[in-house]
């Protein structure tokens, strides 16, 4: 007998006869017995089915994710485990101490067990690459999820079903596992996915996403329908720029890029929350139809602020891009001098297909709300160029990867574009505008340019 089973065996034998007590074995039994936990698993899954896009975004508690994403990673880590746990107790063939004869004399054997295989432990990985996975994905769930873990491992070595380098050797295996169901599923985690999409338009998305620092003023002002709205400015010069974000983001995702361009070029910055985001009081998004009334109310606060609109231009990513071309084709007094339109879509159905293919597409549709569907059918950016004023200039910025709004989507608007100042610039290496790339280096520089042509042309008008 090898001095490592010697020291694995004593453990056992201090854990299962001297820690021993008739409330702690009930408590064990309770633990170790799976079927008690599928209660709780069930509940948790459909909380997080249901709620799970409902809480707070980063800086909170939570970092938003995509819940069936995370449910998927959890049965993945079982799958995982469960595989490597069954490969190994076979060719290993390692006897659990409660079914050799000669170990369990030697012991307090409570639980009966089918199985002879010991190592490792398939309690211990399981419940490791669940925690580890969990714990990644919400860091504040990690205390509660190690303590999981440890109680279930402990539970088998307590009850001699296990050796302690058998539970030990589970927890390494499920760790393992959960960080590897992370790194593959970590960039889909983070991905709204066809449902979620379609919930901005049924339901209100609840989104606590704080303020800019301390170098922002709070300000409200009324959309052209009426809502009370919160934004923030960034004081600079007497130029001013107007932000307009995407479906699903946050007008606070463009904070960071904002200072940049002001201690580059001394310009102001207006960051406006779109409606159905950013604790807007109009509880679903339109896909940009709607939303136009948000960015026309922005540019009437603008004017009323100070700011000419000669002096004004309008930034608007993907979704917000579109809105501001038909914002602008209405805007009659307000229309600002220009606006840069960056990653936007002539079609939301087609920009759908293209992120999700025709089947998600379809899917979407079917989930999506009748008016939404209606309504997003009529609303092409092309439509509303054909309106454009001449004497307002567009710059149109494109990522050379974006696969939601491609590059030959800048083509055709600049095609169909009445103006006299019309730029297609493109972003090598640069995806659809998120949050995660809205202060890069070449987009900034890209944004900078992209004012100074429009600001330089309305100049030689006047």
């Amino acid at each position: 007998m090898s001095a490592f089973f010697q020291y694995d065996l004593q453990l056992l034998k201090f854990i299962n006869l001297q820690l021993a007590s008739p409330m702690l074995t009930r408590i064990m039994l309770a633990i170790t017995d799976k079927h008690n936990w599928y209660p709780f698993i069930a509940v948790a899954v459909v909380l997080l089915l249901f709620a799970g896009r409902k809480l707070p975004y980063r800086g909170n508690w939570f970092v938003r994710i995509n819940p069936r994403v995370f449910v998927f990673g959890l049965i993945l880590c079982i799958a995982l485990t469960d595989q490597a746990g069954t490969f190994l107790k076979h060719n290993v063939k390692r006897t659990r101490p409660n079914r050799d004869e000669a170990i369990a004399q030697q012991l307090d054997c409570r639980l009966r067990t089918g199985g002879r295989r010991s190592f490792p432990s398939n309690h211990a990985a399981n419940s490791a690459g669940l925690a580890v996975f969990a714990a990644i994905v919400y860091p504040p769930i990690a205390i509660p999820a190690i303590m999981f873990t440890f109680l279930v491992g402990f539970s088998r070595v307590y009850l001699a079903v296990h050796y302690p380098s058998d539970v030990i050797a589970g927890w390494l295996i499920g760790s393992l596992s959960g960080l590897i169901v992370w790194l593959i599923l970590k960039k889909k985690l983070g991905r709204l996915g066809i449902t979620g999409f379609a919930n901005m338009f049924r339901f209100h998305q609840h989104q606590v996403t704080g303020s800019p620092n301390e170098n922002w003023e709070e300000k409200s002002w009324n959309s052209f329908d009426g809502y009370r709205v919160k934004g923030y400015l960034l004081e600079g010069s007497e130029k001013l720029i107007v932000f307009a974000h995407g479906l699903g983001g946050s007008f606070l995702s463009r904070a960071e890029l904002a200072e940049k361009l002001r201690d580059l070029s001394g310009v102001s910055f207006l960051l406006v929350p779109m409606r159905g985001t950013d604790g807007h009081p109009c509880r679903l998004a339109t896909g940009g139809t709607d939303e136009v009334h948000d960015i026309l109310g922005a540019l009437s606060f603008a004017k009323d602020s100070g700011y000419e609109p000669g002096n004004i231009i309008v930034y608007g990513t993907s979704m917000g891009g579109s809105s501001a071309i038909k914002a602008c084709a209405l805007a009659g007094e307000l229309l600002p001098a220009g606006i840069v339109v960056h990653g936007s879509y002539s079609s939301f159905f087609l920009a759908a297909r293209r992120r999700t293919g025709r089947a998600g597409s379809a899917v979407l549709r079917l989930f999506m709300p009748g008016w939404a569907v209606r309504s997003l059918k009529r609303f092409r950016t092309v439509f509303w160029l054909q309106y454009w004023n001449r004497g307002c200039g567009v710059e149109y910025i494109y990522g050379d990867g974006d696969r939601v709004s491609p590059l030959e989507e800048g083509g055709l608007m600049a095609k169909h574009t009445c103006s006299e100042v019309c730029t297609v610039t493109v972003l090598p290496g640069q995806g659809h505008p998120t949050g995660r790339n809205a202060a890069e280096k070449d987009l900034v520089i890209a944004i900078n340019n992209s004012m100074n042509r429009i600001w330089k042309r309305n100049k030689g008008d006047s």
